[in-house]
């Protein structure tokens, strides 16, 4: 549904979609949208914002269903107010990154949760085998996790668990497999293309073995892949891991730090940290 003509866009909107087709054909196409511009753009956008946008969207019937929707028109509204803020030269770079990144943390954060209470309910609460319940920690990696992202960048995430064991449900199922579950949900959550668009494209590229690895890994795997198999370039790479979701940060703190950081390098490291560059 086009915007009501009877209504005149703000100046600083009217003026930045003469430049942007993308904001143009948003514009006509979402009514809600001028509006919406137009109590938001004098100011960045932060977390609580975007998080009071999909609050008003998710719906309470069935959070699930509404999840996709929600996410994507909260990007476009993002992407939208940073495109009249930077064509009115009120968006420094800086602004650019941060607003991106925090729309990305959101994002991740809230489809995590809505996504893990819907498996909860199938399948009980994934346990390890002494009875705690075990999580899923995201992991942002490169421009993600250095808070660096761009309107046109994908994220790069890591899936990680704590322990294996089982689900507390009627219906019993491994952990990797409820949090292998987890992470396909989450990712098509994101990436998915539907008639509201895309949130991101998700790279799971850099997780233990690629794309030949599981999706998902334990600390256990994850810290025997360090040992055994870790490459150079990865010590690199987790330098900017960052936890988006997941409170035993500490935990994976401590199995990837040693990795990173070694003790002691010998020639062989030496070289290869050469070769990178």
């Amino acid at each position: 549904m086009p915007p009501d003509d009877s209504a005149p866009l703000a100046a600083p909107i009217a003026q930045a979609r003469r430049f942007s087709r993308y904001l143009s054909r948003m514009l006509d196409c979402n009514a809600w949208l001028a509006p919406q511009l137009d109590t938001s753009i004098a100011a960045p956008l932060g977390s609580d914002a975007m998080a009071a946008f999909i609050a008003a969207r998710q719906g309470t019937d069935d959070p699930a269903l509404a999840l996709r929707p929600a996410l994507r028109k909260l990007r476009t509204w993002v992407l939208c107010h940073l495109i009249v803020r930077d064509l009115a030269c009120g968006a420094p770079l800086a602004e650019v990154t941060e607003t991106m990144t925090t729309l990305a943390e959101l994002t991740v954060r809230h489809a995590h949760d809505v996504l893990h209470a819907a498996l909860v309910e199938r399948y009980g609460q994934p346990l390890s085998p002494t009875g705690w319940e075990q999580e899923l920690l995201v992991i942002g990696m490169g421009k993600l996790g250095g808070r660096e992202l761009n309107v046109s960048s994908d994220i790069d995430l890591i899936f990680i668990y704590p322990e294996d064991g089982d689900t507390g449900g009627r219906k019993v199922i491994s952990n990797f497999e409820f949090f292998e579950r987890l992470g396909k949900q989450l990712i098509q959550a994101l990436a998915e293309i539907t008639e509201h668009g895309q949130v991101f494209r998700v790279d799971m590229r850099l997780r233990p073995n690629g794309d030949s690895g599981p999706l998902v890994a334990s600390f256990d795997m994850l810290e025997n892949y360090f040992i055994t198999q870790g490459r150079e370039w990865e010590r690199y790479a987790w330098i900017k891991a960052r936890v988006l979701a997941g409170e035993r940060w500490h935990d994976l703190e401590q199995i990837a730090r040693p990795f990173v950081f070694r003790k002691y390098l010998d020639f062989g490291a030496i070289n290869a940290m050469r070769e990178l560059h």
